[in-house]
């Protein structure tokens, strides 16, 4: 079957999902596969995100049925309002009440900055500028300082439209705005970054955390994927 060596299961909290499973597959190497279950956000408001933890949960369980290898729930503000204050504490407990392993992408995201020694972290996120301070408290949540932040601004149904040399253009502006950020986080797993990667590291001399890398990286090498994966970035070439 396709998915032979590991089938990863990612809830999608956009409503709509079109990039994530595009970029999924440049990265994964041949018999890994995805399974996905799309969310409910369209606006982020609190009706949403309530509604959205609660179908990721039932997500998580039909995958384990269907034979996930892992389970990965999206969304930082999905898990940072329902998953308590110990994210790991709340992964393992939902990973034995499942039976797979069920990650969170905020987790993922923490432990990748973490190998790639990232200390001040600079922003470029697909939504909203009044997203701004968000961003930079979730770096804050990650363990880093943050290091600018700036915004594409987008909405939730406009992601598939970002264009692809936004990723490069504006980290190049939010490292010249910030020429101590030693890495550049591309928020959001739902916007075309993955092609950008080893430019921008190449070029601005950073590494490079994106949302959607990090949570590949973190669900194939629970799901005992070893395969360092050249062509986006330190994270998966390396760790």
């Amino acid at each position: 079957m396709y998915g032979h060596r590991a089938r990863i299961g990612y809830t999608c909290p956009p409503q709509i999902a079109e990039v994530f499973p595009y970029e999924f597959y440049k990265m994964a190497p041949e018999g890994v596969t995805l399974m996905i279950t799309t969310l409910a956000l369209t606006t982020r408001s609190k009706q949403e995100i309530d509604k959205s933890f609660e179908m990721s949960l039932a997500a998580a369980r039909t995958m384990a049925k269907a034979g996930a290898s892992v389970a990965v729930l999206g969304g930082n503000p999905i898990n940072l309002v329902h998953g308590g204050g110990d994210l790991r504490e709340f992964q393992e407990k939902l990973s034995k009440d499942v039976g797979i392993p069920v990650l969170t992408s905020h987790v993922a995201q923490r432990e990748a900055l973490r190998l790639l020694g990232s200390r001040k972290v600079a922003t470029v996120h697909p939504y909203e500028s009044e997203h701004n301070a968000r961003h930079d408290r979730q770096i804050r949540e990650l363990g880093c300082e943050p290091c600018g932040t700036v915004a594409c601004d987008y909405n939730f149904l406009g992601l598939g439209s970002v264009p692809k040399d936004m990723a490069l253009t504006l980290a190049r502006r939010i490292k010249a705005e910030n020429p101590a950020a030693d890495t550049v986080h591309l928020a959001s797993a739902h916007w075309a970054t993955a092609h950008a990667i080893e430019q921008i590291e190449r070029e601005l001399d950073v590494s490079v955390m994106t949302s959607q890398q990090a949570i590949f990286w973190n669900a194939i090498r629970t799901a005992g994927i070893a395969d360092r994966i050249p062509g986006y970035g330190r994270l998966l070439r390396e760790f």
